[in-house]
């Protein structure tokens, strides 16, 4: 890390110091003024949730008092209330009085329930279910065991009437006329079992049940059965529909599931028949106004079982640790998406009749919302900029006190003491949330902050890539030094060997004399190519480097310069092919500068190359275009690396890197020095498989 620090240039240091001097001021100016708008919006939010918080409070005091008269309406109206009091009746007549809230219900003390509508569990399951004592208990006993056992529908009809002849009681009569009418069923007398089951329609206003089923519902479901049998439609929709009337009139006690299967069935028919357009437009207009109060009844029949399954233990429990008559409430998550609030409270011990102990009730939200807290907040005041509305569970909108349509909530507060599903919620009235109203500013400073920062991170970014990349320069150029002393040295060392040697008269061979003149001549050249390199590096790196532009014929110019690097080549043991053409090419160049960047490519060829020591260099014309081709069979060069190879000190890290030494400039010359010709230079390599260097100068 510290040898890495060591090559930071003063520059950079200058650079990075203004760096800092400039945009931390402004960053911490910027984070200070962020901060300052974020504690405004802040507290401006504190500010809207006490608004809030009021609203809430007086919404629920409003509440508290409905409830409040309600409690003690009904704790005087229980008061008056006897044994033989209509429930139902009085639960209706506190409805009318109190439209705040609805599906008001009865608690007795052996578990049953009442609403006003439908009872629960105040059958008695110990009614007597078969004829009373009678001289026909007999006669109906062999009529059964006709019937059931021995299948004998004759004789078992002989004795349901006889049966029928001796009954006493209406209860009697109507259990035996049920039977005679199901074994003319069973014959397949279905007129006759028609005939029969009217004479039970007559009991529609009186308590008579065949079982728990009240015997007219019975007469009317069976009537309907038989004219179906007989294909006689219009009677069976006539019946269906006046069975669905008693059903929907006359509900009786829902405990045993006997009401909502007959419900159910008659529903279903009603739907079958609907669907192939058999009723009336009088009888749809009928079967529409009956379909809402199904509904109702089946809204508080579905709560009649929430109350048993979620509320009674609790109402029973509570009475027996408590003295207060102080209204409760409870919520409870019915359905992952639904949920529903009751209340409840205990008659004060004083008033406390033995038949009931406890009156409870469900709050009637369209009342609650459409005329109760309307009213409520036609008094508030908030301004002209903020609207108060009500959310659900899920935020969503209930209630508005503005009739345009908003969707995000400034603040919203929970209700406390009930309508616990629900909350207080207020709206700009332009639709804008708190950090949209303190947002435009913020904004401004928090693009500021952000812009100081993203020139901060390029600038740092910068830095470190122009110290990586300084730092890079500098272990190339010792590189380099280390390369190119020892490129000088080695020419050096055998020019003066071979100098000394002759000096001293020892080699009088005139062959061994020639050979030392050659080696001398030779490394003299190799000295020379090597110093013009750096030299011309130089001159480039500082834009002095000039040019003597000429009229020349490439091809001369090619020949020539092989020829003075054949015997380097040779005595390294390549063979060098050439294809040049008769004619000559003529192009205005550097004669020099031109015969360097090729005998760069072959020194380049002859470093990098194994076993297979061919080169071959072509001249051609082509568009326009003078073509200096230079191939060898060489180790090649990887994709990735034929983007560097140009750049200066560059040398690819292998191991036949390792081995050839160089400087690393020979490429990025010959790049130079073509483009300052107008050319250019491109290379293309496979690893193994050598490489093909083309050179492209424009013709005259």
């Amino acid at each position: 890390m510290f040898e890495f620090l060591k090559h930071i240039t003063p520059r950079i240091k200058l650079l990075s110091l203004s760096i800092l001097l400039i945009f931390l001021p402004g960053a911490i100016i910027s984070y200070l003024s962020l901060k300052s708008i974020q504690d405004k919006a802040e507290n401006q939010r504190i500010e809207y949730r006490g608004t809030a918080d009021l609203v809430r409070d007086k919404l629920e005091n409003e509440l508290f008092q409905e409830e409040t008269n309600f409690r003690n309406s009904a704790i005087d109206t229980l008061i008056n209330l006897n044994v033989d009091s209509n429930k139902q009746s009085l639960l209706q007549s506190l409805e009318l009085l109190n439209p705040t809230f609805k599906n008001l219900f009865l608690v007795t003390p052996d578990a049953g329930l009442i609403n006003s509508s439908v009872t629960l569990g105040l059958r008695n399951p110990d009614a007597p279910q078969g004829l009373s004592v009678s001289p026909s208990t007999s006669r109906f006993s062999r009529a059964e065991e006709a019937e059931f056992i021995r299948r004998n529908y004759s004789d078992a009809l002989s004795n349901y009437e006889k049966a029928l002849a001796e009954a006493n009681s209406p209860l009697d009569h109507a259990l035996i006329q049920s039977r005679i009418g199901r074994i003319h069923f069973k014959q397949g007398k279905f007129k006759e079992g028609i005939l029969e089951y009217k004479k039970l329609t007559g009991f529609e206003y009186e308590d008579i049940t065949i079982g728990q089923v009240p015997a007219s519902t019975v007469a009317y479901y069976q009537i309907s059965r038989g004219y179906q049998a007989l294909a006689s439609m219009d009677d069976y929709q006539k019946n269906l529909l006046e069975l669905y009337r008693q059903l929907l009139n006359n509900p009786w006690d829902l405990a045993g599931g006997e009401y909502l299967y007959y419900l159910r069935s008659a529903t279903q028919e009603l739907l079958d028949i609907a669907s192939i357009n058999q009723f009336t437009q009088a009888e749809k207009e009928k079967l529409d106004e009956w379909k809402i109060k199904e509904e109702e009844l089946l809204e508080s029949i579905k709560l009649m079982d929430i109350i048993n399954k979620y509320l009674l233990n609790e109402i029973r429990s509570d009475l027996n640790s408590t003295l207060s008559s102080e209204i409760k409430h409870q919520l409870f998550q019915i359905e992952p998406d639904a949920a529903i609030e009751l209340g409840y409270f205990h008659p004060p011990p004083t008033h406390q009749k033995s038949e009931i102990i406890a009156l409870g009730f469900q709050y009637d939200e369209k009342y609650i919302l459409t005329e109760l807290f309307p009213r409520v907040l036609s008094t508030v005041e908030l301004g002209k900029d903020i609207s108060v509305g009500i959310l659900n569970e899920k935020d969503s909108l209930l209630f508005c006190k503005e009739t345009q349509q908003v969707t995000q909530y400034l603040v919203a507060e929970n209700f406390k003491h009930s309508l616990h599903a629900w909350k207080v919620a207020l709206f700009d009235t332009g639709g804008k949330t708190i950090e949209q109203l303190a947002g435009r500013e913020k904004r401004l400073y928090l693009a500021l902050f952000l812009g100081i920062l993203a020139v901060m991170l390029i600038g740092i970014i910068v830095l470190a890539r122009a110290v990586i990349h300084e730092s890079e320069i500098t272990r190339l150029k010792s590189e380099f030094v280390s390369n190119v002393t020892h490129e000088l040295k080695t020419p050096l060392s055998l020019i003066r060997m071979f100098g000394e040697t002759l000096d001293s008269g020892i080699v009088t061979e005139e062959s061994k004399l020639k050979e030392f003149y050659s080696i001398i001549r030779e490394e003299s050249e190799r000295l020379t190519h090597l110093i013009n390199n750096v030299l011309d590096f130089s001159r480039m790196d500082s834009a002095r480097k000039e040019y003597n532009f000429q009229e020349t014929d490439l091809v001369l110019l090619v020949r020539h310069s092989l020829k003075a690097y054949k015997f380097h080549i040779h005595d390294k043991g390549f063979d060098i092919e050439s294809k040049l053409p008769e004619d000559p090419v003529m192009v205005k160049i550097d004669k020099d500068a031109i015969s360097q960047t090729l005998l760069n490519l072959l020194s380049n060829s002859v470093k990098y190359s194994d076993d297979k020591k061919h080169i071959q260099v072509e001249v051609c014309r082509s568009s326009g275009s003078a073509i200096i081709t230079v191939t060898d069979q060489g180790i090649g060069i990887a994709r990735e690396e034929l983007k560097k190879i140009f750049d200066k000190f560059y040398r690819i890290p292998n191991a036949n890197t390792r081995q050839s030494r160089g400087s690393g400039l020979g490429l990025t010359l010959s790049r130079s020095i073509v483009e300052a010709h107008d050319g250019n230079i491109a290379v293309v390599s496979e690893p193994g498989k050598g490489s093909t260097f083309t050179i492209s100068i424009p013709l005259m």
